[in-house]
């Protein structure tokens, strides 16, 4: 059915029609640069790609979608009014929580096993640094009770294509800081002023970097990829040859987390296996 159609019976017709064109909208959207809608709710979507038509003056969801195909950069500007660009510590708690109770302790006791003490992770996208510190302080707070007789070396690699951003990161200086229940704030961070600065215990473990994702870096054998909120940017072609980059960089068994609105489908994703679906953390194959 046509969304133009003849409206026989008023605005149910034409409620239908629209509902028609909003739902195959998505479908495009989804099949072809691979965003998952499930975490949103409609009414916000509508109103969020509502203001996307209006500034491109389409009157309906069919004509946003063609302009979207004639105009791929679009995507990236209904991105960025879809997503809440927030970045903070412990972003998503419910994925910190299995990172601190299941994956962090998984990769610790498989390095005890081969007799390797090497802790490696990249956050990808970094951004201001929230998301690797976070990740620092875990590891940090895993390794802290297990007493063995040669340290742990943890190395995390944090990079972004914004230089700003990395500068600001580098800094470790915050105004506000949320802590996972359990951890304390006075461990890893010094109250100057009106915010927090991060510790030096938490910052050494941590190597920012500019970097375009596109461009293989030269890590190796990883236990641990943080990519979130990220390859909802890239189409299709790029979320593959990402996700084979990250293939490559993770050693078998290693993990993957991505963020809550992203999927790993198609044999783009043949490297990995869902380890929690709900958090989107899945397992080198």
């Amino acid at each position: 059915m046509d969304e133009r159609a003849t409206r026989t019976d008023g605005g149910r017709e034409e409620a239908t029609a629209g509902d028609l064109g909003f739902e195959l909208l998505l479908r495009y959207l989804g099949s072809h640069f691979g965003l998952d809608f499930k975490q949103y709710k409609p009414n916000y979507l509508k109103r969020r790609i509502g203001v996307r038509m209006r500034a491109t003056g389409c009157g309906d969801y069919l004509q946003y979608r063609q302009y979207v195909r004639q105009h791929p950069e679009e995507y990236g500007r209904l991105i960025n009014d879809l997503t809440i660009n927030v970045t903070e510590f412990f972003r998503d708690p419910d994925v910190y929580e299995v990172l601190r109770s299941r994956v962090i302790p998984e990769i610790i006791d498989y390095k005890k096993k081969i007799g390797s003490y090497n802790l490696r992770a990249w956050s990808a996208g970094c951004a201001t640094g929230e998301e690797p510190y976070s990740l620092s302080i875990l590891f940090l707070e895993a390794t802290a009770g297990r007493n063995t007789q040669t340290p742990w070396m943890l190395r995390i690699t944090a990079t972004d294509l914004d230089d700003k951003a990395l500068k600001a990161a580098r800094e470790g200086f915050y105004e506000s800081v949320k802590l996972l229940p359990g951890i304390d704030l006075r461990r890893y961070f010094d109250q100057e002023g009106n915010g927090y600065r991060v510790k030096e215990e938490v910052k050494r473990p941590v190597r920012f970097l500019l970097l375009d994702l596109m461009h293989k870096p030269p890590l190796r054998h990883l236990d641990l990829i943080l990519c979130r909120n990220v390859l909802i940017y890239f189409e299709r072609k790029k979320q593959a040859k990402i996700l084979d980059i990250f293939s490559r960089c993770l050693r078998e068994g290693g993990f993957l987390v991505l963020g809550k609105s992203e999927t790993i489908v198609g044999p783009e994703g043949s490297s990995f296996k869902p380890y929690r679906r709900k958090e989107r953390i899945y397992v080198r194959t």
